[in-house]
Formats: structure tokens, C-alpha cells, sequence
């Protein structure tokens, strides 16, 4: 079974958020010389869509002629992300009706998912004059486009865990249930939480040994979950293991720690976590240019928030068998999971919850 790359911003010399279609076919060549399939993982900027839409329907062409097989389709970081994460400016705004529309059209044509802020409105909060929020979830999934929960909003989580939970009632209400039907983009990243997650800086570094200590000596348990880890990291992992969303997990050790990775894989089963890498080989991301530090994998934008990583399938792989982690649970995580989720297409209720039929 082929690795998949979840969730990754660039191969070779190709930012997939500035791709043109005449790129497909070079992209496609570069991830099978690697043994990988992609999943193409754009910022989609307000003046990229109608290119964007030109790229999908290139793709969805190319797709049905047999060729392209090392692409599985696309999926979009944005536009409705929370404020503080370290996005590329461009690819955060608010789409009009009409804007939305068009995004969800692109599910017919190869867009998995679109990894959005659950708790930035209330399910019944109009998004534009015509469509509230749970209209815009019907509007995508029923062209099968599904959420990855990500880039949650910080002022009020408690707020955000109890939206993030609307949502997956209103979509495990609509569609069929699955692990599957809801994903979480990035756990524990660009999200409120009540610990930390990776020290990155020499001064951060310095700190580690004696706060991982104290953090690991927390039992993680479902009654104390949201004190541990704060509202919304435990709603996640209390849905995950309710079998109501399938979460992303960065394994480059510097997203987050690979000591809290292998917690949570202990805490989830590999069976419930897809790992993504979350990695360009670029040094510019949708029109705006990265940095990196010295001795770190991750790419950073002017400001110092972190935009995304450098650290592809074998480097991760090698960070997961460095915490005890199987070649079995590396290849659960990083193809099985993965492959099952891109199988995966969502469908309607043909009963209401709790009926059965005739």
C-alpha cells in the first residue's frame, strides 16, 4: 500500500497553492518517483479561485482519463480560519454566498475537504444574506466536500468545544455516520490549549525535561480530559474515540512533541489517527515567503508564527519508530488510516437518528 501524504503544501519546485494545470502531470510524476499519493493541500487566495477552478477541473479530466494516479484529489486550508494561526495572509478572508458556492462546487471535481474554524459562527449565524453556517455544511458535504476541524478561534474554549460539538451533531444527524465524515486538521495546533505542545526556541528547549515531566505524569482520562488538555483538544479525542471524526497528527516532532505524538497514539489507537507532514520543499507559500531557523525543520512567516514544515514521509517515519512506534502503527497511520479516509464519500440519511426503518 502507497504512503499518503494527507495533507502537504509542496513537491519539488511546486507551490500546490500557485499550481496551473499544465502542473498536474509533473506533479504526478514526482510523487510516484517517491512511492508517495498526494493530497495536494492549498491556501486559496480571494483572486487564486477562478484559477484554482480551472486547476480542479484539469485534475477532474486528467482523473477520469486514467492518468494522474498518484494524485488523490485536493484539499483546501481555508478561507474560514481563525485569526492567529500562522497561515499565509492571503489565504485567510470571507467568502461571499456566491464564493462559497463556487468552493463547494469543486467537491464534484476532486475537493476532499476544507479544513475551516468550527466555533467561528453558531450553526444558525448567517454567513452571507441567504446561508447560515449549517447551510454551507449542508451546501458542501451534499457535493462531497467534507470539514477538517482546524485553526479554532482563542477567545473563549469552552465556547469553541461546544460549537466544534454542534457541528459534528449536525453532520453525524444529516450524513451517514463514519470515523470518517468529519476529519481535524493539525491536532493541538493553532488551537486553545491547556498545556504545551512542543518547545521549539533554545530557551523553550532549556524548559522541556522538567515540564513534559510534570505534563506526563497527568493520566489522561475522559472525566478530566478538558482540565489536562483544555475544552477543545479534549472534545476531539473524546469524539475521536467516539468513532464521530478521524484527527491529523504532525510527526515532525517540532509541530508538536513526540512524546505528547506518542501519548496521544497511546490514548487513540493508531487505527483512529492519520499522520500528516504538513511540508513544502519551498521557501514560498502562496505568494508570501517563508524562513526557517537554524536546526528547525518548520518554515515561518515574517512575523515568527509558524506557516508549515520541511519534514517529509521518511524523516517523520523515523520520528515515530524513535518513540516505540511499529512499522505495523507507522503503516496504519501514514496508509491505512489515510486510504480509508479518501475512500470514504459522504451520503445522505435516508432515517432520521434513532428511527429504524419498516
Amino acid at each position: 500500500m502507497s504512503t499518503v501524504l494527507f495533507h502537504t503544501h509542496g513537491i519539488g519546485r511546486f507551490d500546490y497553492s500557485s499550481l496551473q494545470p499544465d502542473d498536474l502531470e509533473a506533479v504526478d510524476a514526482l510523487a510516484r518517483e517517491h512511492d508517495l499519493t498526494v493530497l495536494p493541500t492549498v491556501y486559496l487566495r480571494r483572486d487564486h479561485l477562478a484559477s484554482f477552478t480551472e486547476v480542479m477541473k484539469a485534475f477532474d479530466a486528467l482523473k477520469r482519463d486514467g492518468r494522474l494516479p498518484a494524485i488523490a484529489g485536493f484539499a483546501m486550508e481555508g478561507p474560514l480560519l481563525g485569526p492567529e494561526g500562522g497561515i499565509p495572509r492571503a489565504g485567510s478572508w470571507t467568502p461571499t454566498g456566491a464564493e462559497w458556492r463556487a468552493i463547494a462546487s469543486l467537491g464534484t471535481l476532486g475537493l476532499r475537504y476544507v479544513v475551516m474554524a468550527p466555533d467561528a459562527l453558531a450553526l444558525d449565524e448567517k454567513i452571507s444574506t441567504a446561508c447560515t453556517f449549517a447551510g454551507l455544511l449542508t451546501e458542501l458535504y451534499d457535493q462531497g466536500t467534507r470539514i477538517a476541524l482546524g485553526h479554532f478561534t482563542r477567545e473563549n474554549p469552552k465556547r469553541s468545544a461546544e460549537r466544534t460539538k454542534d457541528v459534528l451533531n449536525q453532520l453525524h444527524e444529516s450524513y451517514k455516520s463514519s470515523p470518517y465524515l468529519v476529519l481535524t486538521d493539525h491536532l493541538f495546533n493553532d488551537m486553545p490549549r491547556a498545556f504545551t505542545h512542543a518547545w521549539r526556541t533554545p530557551h523553550q528547549c532549556d524548559r522541556r525535561q522538567h515540564e513534559l515531566a510534570k505534563f506526563m505524569d497527568e493520566a489522561w482520562a475522559p472525566d478530566t480530559l478538558a482540565d489536562t488538555l483544555g475544552p477543545v483538544p479534549a472534545a476531539l479525542l473524546e469524539a475521536t474515540r467516539a468513532n464521530l471524526l478521524t484527527p491529523a497528527l504532525n510527526f515532525d516532532g517540532h509541530h508538536v512533541d513526540l512524546a505528547i505524538c506518542r501519548r496521544t497514539v497511546d490514548y487513540l489507537t493508531p487505527q483512529r489517527l492519520i499522520a500528516m507532514t504538513d511540508d513544502t520543499e519551498l521557501d514560498a507559500m502562496a505568494g508570501e515567503i517563508l524562513h526557517q531557523l537554524p536546526n528547525s525543520p518548520l518554515r515561518y512567516r515574517d512575523d515568527g508564527a509558524v506557516a508549515s514544515g520541511s519534514s517529509g514521509y521518511p524523516v517523520q517515519a523515523a520520528n515515530m519508530a524513535s518513540v516505540g512506534l511499529t512499522d505495523a502503527d507507522i503503516e496504519t497511520m501514514f496508509s491505512t488510516v489515510p486510504s480509508q479516509a479518501l475512500a470514504f464519500t459522504p451520503s445522505s440519511r435516508t432515517t432520521p437518528v434513532g428511527r429504524t426503518g419498516a
